[in-house]
């Protein structure tokens, strides 16, 4: 699977299973009632600064625990699951500022993997105010061809039953996972995540998020000659080899924020670049929180859309 000594890679599961006993022992569960939607969240960690960590297509409050972990002893941390009842972009911002608002922060950084980069790309557009800095991995804007036939596909995916999503959606974890070190662990992780009573739900309702993104984005299109692209600190993490991305792509979303580095992780990262090379991606989130924290009050300020 990775070439790596079966000895090693079960040490490597071993650990990761002690890290998520260790992590649900010490993380509470939070619900907040928003309207309609019930939003779960998970709050650790402390330091000056805080991130949110919005996972990709799928996720669940954990399923980026290991990063939650990792970054603990340098801010506050917090993940949530989106409600399927919350399937709009503006549903969603809502969201995310009643957890802001329900502890009292006036700004964060936000890390948005795949999804996650569309998603806190909107609340940007809205509430630019808000953010310190962004982290935006393995994402980006669809251009050319692409633009038009994958959120085709999308719409097409939205429309199968649950059970089969859920079947098509373990089948392409596996495929991801090959070359993460204790894949066997992971392997099993997300399947039980797709497991849970309303995983094929969330898996439809995130293709559906994912459209009304697409379409949000054709009305409040992210310009470089907005006032906050412009002094917005922003880190972009993108794979060699990442499938969901091209390398234009890449490059279109590194042109829209004039305070963006980009780095790109070589062959053999895929497109779960939080779980193939770890160390490397918790490195250059802390660094864009050091960046964050190092800029000006208000710099990045702006009216909301």
């Amino acid at each position: 699977m990775t070439g790596r000594p079966p000895q090693e890679e079960t040490t490597d599961a071993l650990q990761m299973r002690q890290l998520l006993c260790t992590f649900r022992a010490t993380h509470i569960k939070q619900h907040l009632q928003v309207g309609e939607d019930c939003w779960e969240h998970i709050v650790g960690g402390s330091g000056s600064q805080t991130i949110f960590i919005v996972g990709g297509g799928g996720s669940g409050v954990e399923s980026m625990f290991s990063i939650n972990a990792a970054l603990e002893s340098c801010a506050q941390v917090i993940s949530f699951c989106i409600p399927t009842s919350a399937a709009t972009p503006d549903r969603v911002t809502d969201g995310i500022l009643a957890i802001m608002d329900s502890l009292q922060l006036r700004h964060a950084v936000f890390l948005g993997h795949s999804l996650g980069g569309l998603i806190i790309q909107s609340f940007a557009v809205r509430h630019p105010q808000r953010i310190a800095g962004l982290v935006l991995a393995n994402t980006g804007f669809y251009l050319g061809v692409r633009a038009w036939a994958l959120p085709a596909f999308v719409a097409l995916m939205a429309r199968l039953p649950q059970a089969l999503l859920r079947r098509m959606g373990g089948s392409q974890m596996d495929r991801l996972l090959k070359p993460v070190p204790a894949a066997s662990f992971w392997q099993q992780f997300y399947r039980n995540e797709l497991t849970e009573p309303d995983a094929g739900a969330r898996l439809k309702h995130q293709g559906i998020l994912m459209l009304n993104l697409i379409r949000f984005f054709r009305v409040h299109p992210i310009s470089p000659a907005l006032p906050w692209t412009q002094s917005l600190p922003v880190a972009i993490i993108a794979s060699q080899d990442d499938r969901g991305f091209t390398p234009r792509e890449t490059a279109y979303l590194g042109s829209l924020y004039q305070q963006s580095e980009t780095t790109v992780l070589p062959v053999g990262t895929g497109h779960l670049s939080f779980l193939t090379r770890p160390d490397d991606y918790v490195r250059l989130v802390q660094q864009l929180i050091v960046r964050a924290s190092t800029q000006p009050s208000g710099s990045s300020n702006a009216s909301s859309v």
